[in-house]
């Protein structure tokens, strides 16, 4: 064959390697040790039953296979590996996960025979996976069963009303009104019974456009630091709440440029006094 020739042959071997699916073979596996004494070979494959949603060529829902609660494998359809094992009993266990919740099932297996043992991994209908021996399927150890997947942190804002919270113009404890008083209150409550865990509650304050750009910035700060104290009262930890101002510098409103007489003025302001309180923690 010519120097062309091998040439043509290396270039289209080379595209067929690039080519090759992401799916065309099993991910992180192990038990690959073919040792005399690892004398029980099986076999495990994935058969073309797809996870609703699915496609071929976009598989968010493989099938992990564990032996003793060692993840061997991640199996997508038509995957294969063999695996070489010592005579004994193990546990066998397949598991996949969708966006809310996991599903799971485990068999006992004896691979004391000496036989080459065929295991193929599928899903039902609900996306359960299950295991089958030799075209055989086997029975879970236990009913199958949703496990919630570990939630993570997330951060969610409350804007509390500083007209509700406080008299007009005030910023300390002594300023609070019964219902804003009440309002904190309630909060502190609902971050103590709502969450399993929490790593910070930033407070920030925030002013109307009206009065010195100097004064709104402290009375922002008072306030932020108010509503600290009072969560701090109530049993939140003084280590996880911050409290800043931004003064007049986040409005909400267009400024209500035009609006008269001043009544209608402050009241059209209104939004922009409030504390923002974000709260970023793992919910029950």
């Amino acid at each position: 064959m010519s120097r062309l020739s091998l040439l043509v042959v290396a270039v289209a071997l080379g595209l067929h390697g690039c080519s090759t699916s992401q799916y065309s073979k099993p991910n992180n596996l192990l038990f690959q040790d073919q040792k005399i004494e690892n004398s029980s070979r099986i076999t495990v494959q994935r058969d073309e039953q797809l996870c609703a949603d699915d496609t071929i060529d976009k598989q968010n829902c493989p099938i992990s296979f564990y032996i003793d609660n060692f993840k061997a494998g991640d199996f997508y359809i038509n995957n294969q590996a063999n695996y070489y094992l010592k005579p004994e009993q193990y546990n066998f266990k397949v598991k996949n996960c969708t966006e809310n919740s996991c599903q799971s099932c485990e068999v006992e297996i004896n691979t004391t025979n000496g036989a080459v043992n065929n295991f193929t991994l599928s899903v039902n209908e609900k996306g359960f996976p299950f295991i089958l021996e030799n075209g055989k399927k086997l029975s879970c150890s236990a009913p199958l069963t949703e496990e919630p997947l570990i939630k993570k942190e997330e951060t969610i804002t409350v804007d509390l009303s500083a007209d509700t919270l406080f008299k007009f113009n005030g910023s300390t404890l002594t300023d609070l009104k019964p219902k804003g008083h009440d309002e904190i209150v309630d909060l502190a409550s609902k971050i103590s019974t709502g969450y399993a865990s929490v790593s910070a509650i930033k407070l920030v304050g925030h002013t109307d456009r009206l009065g010195s750009e100097s004064y709104n910035q402290k009375l922002g700060l008072e306030r932020a630091n108010t509503v600290r104290q009072l969560l701090i009262q109530k049993g939140i930890s003084e280590n996880i709440i911050t409290a800043s101002s931004l003064g007049e510098s986040q409005p909400v409103t267009d400024g209500c440029q035009g609006v008269q007489p001043k009544s209608a003025l402050t009241s059209c302001l209104q939004p922009d006094r409030r504390v923002t309180v974000e709260i970023t923690g793992i919910t029950k």
